[in-house]
């Protein structure tokens, strides 16, 4: 069973991201001094809504601040594996690696740095998921559609991401859809799909040559 230690959420944070760590350290809270399986579950699961948050996020600060969440979670566990590596090569990617966790604890990005710390800082590129280009990459088993293309107008992305099209029937980016199952992606979604399985949510078929995964 996991020792899941309480995080000190940033009052800096944007809501959505405070909250989701508030209820990490009510869970967190609930398991101390006793075994509980079911809010050990229930733990994990809140884990899994922590990665769909960095994963899903389009806001760059929101999306940051989520990194900041997952690396206090995850130094505080170095022995378990909370976190899938993909989510973690993201965060770390946000982040830049190794951001000391006292620089880290109730501190907005960018204050209160020592000028070596800014530097760093400064020299980091935060990775951003439209850098990954798809018209460089020999995709298989994937085309692209419009919308007219679409078995029904609220048909939802592969990855969960809510409707394909927005409430105008508009879409950003293009839309791509699996030969195997004829799900459909955001152009974004698909991006992080490949960065994190290379293959379809759906149904598995690879949409990368063995060399590229």
């Amino acid at each position: 069973m996991v020792d899941f230690k309480l995080i000190p959420p940033d009052p800096a944070w944007d809501k959505k991201v405070l909250k989701i760590a508030n209820e990490y350290n009510d869970l967190a809270r609930r398991l101390q001094g006793k075994i509980d399986k079911k809010t050990e579950a229930k733990l994990q699961e809140h884990l899994l809504k922590i990665e769909d948050g960095i994963i899903k996020e389009t806001n760059s600060k929101v999306k940051r601040d989520y990194a900041f969440l997952i690396q206090l979670i995850n130094e505080r566990h170095k022995d378990d594996d909370l976190f899938t590596a993909e989510v973690l090569v993201l965060q770390e990617h946000i982040l830049g690696r190794g951001t000391p966790d006292d620089r880290l604890l109730f501190q907005h990005p960018g204050t209160s740095q020592a000028p070596a710390a800014q530097q760093s800082s400064q020299a980091q590129q935060p990775f951003d998921i439209q850098s990954i280009d798809l018209s460089r990459i020999e995709l298989l088993n994937l085309e692209k559609v419009t919308p007219d293309d679409l078995e029904k107008r609220d048909q939802k992305c592969a990855f969960g991401d809510g409707e394909i099209l927005d409430d105008h029937g508009n879409v950003e980016g293009e839309i791509w859809r699996c030969k195997g199952c004829k799900t459909v992606y955001h152009e974004n979604c698909l991006r992080v799909c490949l960065l994190m399985k290379g293959s379809c949510q759906i149904c598995d078929v690879p949409f990368l040559h063995p060399t590229q995964r």
